[in-house]
């Protein structure tokens, strides 16, 4: 399905500079949708883009549910849900979203593109910390949000040089954008990250 307002959102926010003059990758937003409220970041900085979703705790259920939706260039995002229909499906009708009607993906991804906003703003860009939280799919070091330093990856038992794993690669990606991916990838290092705030800057410095 198009994502008419996703489409215009990252128009906006390849408008919108952060303060090293780059475009920004992340954009927050919330979307309710029958009795749940997700927290959403849309990510730019990943191949394919990524769409999450976290639901909030309620009385009803108060444990969260996580989803992922991958977005196409063209700003599509399939119908067919997969294993996440289940789970959707569940929460949204423990809550009082379906009223009684079975969840059509369609109908889902159309009401959440229509509360996704079209302009983005600094205000509405999340901490490295929140968008771990809202990616339980990071799965390398999850407790360790803030970005510290590059390292080389150790060599092999046979004495060849290290390979940067594809988790790291993902969690560059996902935390720290395309250019961060795009320089790990050409130096061959790997991201080392701590889970307290270190203000640390990843570009080289010349």
């Amino acid at each position: 399905m198009f994502m008419k307002n996703l489409k215009a959102l990252h128009e906006s926010m390849l408008n919108t500079l952060n303060a090293h003059g780059e475009a920004v990758e992340h954009q927050r937003f919330r979307s309710r949708q029958g009795g749940v409220t997700f927290e959403c970041i849309f990510s730019t900085g990943e191949t394919p883009y990524m769409l999450s979703l976290t639901s909030r705790g309620t009385a009803e259920q108060p444990q969260s549910e996580f989803f992922l939706f991958e977005v196409t260039d063209d700003y599509k995002i399939a119908g067919y849900f997969g294993d996440m229909y289940g789970r959707l499906a569940k929460l949204l009708s423990t809550n009082g979203g379906l009223s009684g009607n079975k969840l059509q993906p369609n109908d889902f991804l159309a009401e959440l593109d229509a509360n996704t906003p079209t302009k983005a703003t600094q205000d509405n860009i999340p901490n490295p910390d929140e968008i771990i939280a809202g990616r339980p799919d990071i799965t390398e070091e999850q407790e360790k949000p803030y970005w510290s330093h590059w390292t080389t990856p150790r060599s092999k038992a046979d004495g060849s040089p290290g390979s940067v794993s594809p988790e790291n690669r993902k969690k560059t990606a996902a935390l720290l954008g395309s250019a961060a991916l795009a320089y790990s990838i050409r130096v061959r290092m790997s991201s080392c990250w701590s889970p307290t705030p270190t203000h640390a800057n990843w570009r080289p410095q010349d």
